[in-house]
């Protein structure tokens, strides 16, 4: 081998080293978790057990009820940064409890929050919280077509028109320091496997069913996490706009 080969070898087995040894180890034990501030509020009941692996929250009067349940997965959860954001872990399975209610109203929204020992390679850094939004779309059963373009009787809407869930994260999140780089515990979305294949973040769900999905998170530089607005904050950004069109309509009415 000659000497530049030599050299160049070198170059990248010392790159390699170096790469490995600035990787850490982020890990998340005694995990808790808790369903707060579904919205509408008046018929939301919460069974929030900080020594249960499952949270849960119910909506709906009476016997009949919908609902989430998210169960914690086993601990710890670790993650590698750099890169950010980290590959992706799945931290726990989410249900959503999909069936009529006798009275009240569902959902459109409600949080979830994640309380979590850190440790980075090993070293205790303490406790930190993360926010999570979960979008409820609470679509018409025999809407046609369905909210997800189907039909009622085939797929995912056979017992009607399915309903929607998206999460997101939340700038209410703490965050920690790795080096001088501050992180976060992001989510990303869904999958129907443990091991994360196959995300997605749109989660249809069945009516009359248990549905169920692993909720999937990453580690990430917190100035790279875009919070998603909740509902509430795009209906009112849809109606400043449109109240701004209109004015620009008028105005230019005026000019003409």
């Amino acid at each position: 081998m000659n000497t530049p080969q030599v050299s160049l070898l070198a170059a990248v087995l010392a790159s390699a080293l170096s790469a490995s040894a600035s990787a850490n180890v982020i890990s998340l034990s005694n995990i808790t978790a808790e369903w707060y501030d579904g919205n509408p509020a008046a018929n939301v009941s919460y069974l929030n057990n900080p020594s249960a692996v499952t949270a849960s929250a119910r909506w709906g009067v009476g016997a009949a009820q919908s609902g989430y349940d998210f169960t914690i997965a086993s601990q710890p959860i670790n993650f590698n940064v750099p890169p950010s954001p980290s590959p992706v872990q799945q931290i726990g399975e989410f249900t959503h409890l999909n069936f009529p209610i006798s009275s009240g109203t569902s959902i459109t929204g409600i949080k979830l929050r994640l309380s979590a020992d850190i440790a980075v390679n090993g070293s205790p850094m303490g406790s930190r919280m993360f926010d999570y939004g979960f979008d409820h779309w609470e679509t018409g059963n025999a809407d046609i077509p369905c909210a997800d373009g189907g039909t009622v009787g085939v797929g995912v809407n056979v017992n009607g028109c399915a309903d929607r869930v998206i999460a997101n994260w939340l700038s209410t999140s703490d965050d920690f320091v790795v080096g001088s780089d501050i992180y976060t515990v992001n989510v990303t979305g869904f999958s129907l496997d443990p091991s994360g294949s196959d995300p997605f973040t749109s989660f249809w769900t069945a009516e009359n069913e248990h549905n169920h999905a692993y909720l999937l998170a990453n580690v990430a530089l917190r100035r790279d996490v875009e919070p998603i607005p909740e509902p509430g904050t795009l209906g009112l950004l849809g109606l400043g706009l449109l109240g701004f069109a209109r004015r620009q309509f008028s105005q230019r009415g005026k000019r003409s």
